[in-house]
């Protein structure tokens, strides 16, 4: 019998970036906050965390260019402790993609064993310029001296949870399978960024983000609504049915939804 887990998205940091940055050809005049999440996966025998989060800003209050909230040590350590945890505990840190806003505390987690892509690992050495900047060398070479897994593909962590590879956002961003009492959750990173990626709106749409700003979505006929950052489009659209081949779209879950906080699945 396969065990059943259960997903805690735990709010590291807050960040601000323009629509278009999550809605590809969005506006990039009007900025949305949201949040930085690091994800812990009860019912395991093993203390499984995905992702480290981002920074903390800086003077200027921004981080990589983005206006910016909580995150650095302080917000990974509030983050565990609100379940609990010390980074101690954990023993195995999942990756999704080697970006910033994934990364920053990953000096925390010396006790634990690190799963990244391999074409991941790859790419955040030599990415393309457009994608130089979100890349923090840092955290990364913080890696070469830490129990790094590099993986190729598919893989199965434990039973009921695997790593899957979707690329597109990046060359080699993992999402992960986690089997529940409701059945396959996908936590698809960033990927996806909200639900809207997902299920894109078929009519304007108005939500509010993490600020309190009422954001007004304009609708797609596309089957899946591309976000801004992305290394491949045609990878994209690829990784996307292929998340449906794993599970429906509402038993995915985006990265940066301002609608998961404070949120389990089941």
């Amino acid at each position: 019998m396969v065990q059943a887990y259960r997903i805690r998205p735990l709010l590291q940091a807050y960040i601000s970036a323009p629509m278009g940055v999550a809605f590809y050809l969005g506006d990039m005049r009007t900025l949305v906050t949201t949040g930085v999440f690091i994800w812990y996966i009860e019912g395991a025998e093993k203390k499984i965390l995905i992702d480290a989060g981002m920074d903390a800003p800086g003077p200027n209050g921004l981080v990589h260019g983005f206006p910016a909230k909580g995150g650095g040590e302080k917000g990974t350590l509030e983050a565990l402790s609100s379940i609990g945890l010390k980074p101690k505990d954990i023993d195995t840190l999942i990756i999704t993609h080697l970006h910033f806003d994934h990364t920053a505390t990953l000096s925390l987690f010396d006790n634990a064993r690190i799963y990244v892509q391999k074409k991941e690992w790859d790419f955040a050495h030599n990415p393309v310029p457009s994608s130089k900047a979100t890349y923090d060398p840092k955290p990364i070479d913080t890696l070469d001296g830490m129990d790094l897994a590099l993986i190729d593909g598919e893989y199965e962590l434990l039973p009921g949870i695997r790593l899957i590879p979707l690329p597109g956002h990046t060359k080699g961003l993992q999402g992960v399978a986690v089997e529940t009492t409701k059945g396959t959750y996908l936590i698809g990173s960033d990927h996806f960024y909200t639900y809207f990626n997902i299920k894109p709106p078929r009519q304007p749409i108005e939500f509010t983000d993490l600020a309190g700003n009422k954001i007004t979505l304009q609708p797609s006929p596309l089957p899946f609504l591309p976000i801004g950052l992305h290394v491949d489009l045609s990878d994209w659209f690829e990784s996307s049915y292929k998340a449906l081949s794993i599970t429906k779209r509402d038993m995915i879950i985006p990265g940066h939804d301002p609608g998961i906080v404070g949120k389990s699945f089941p």
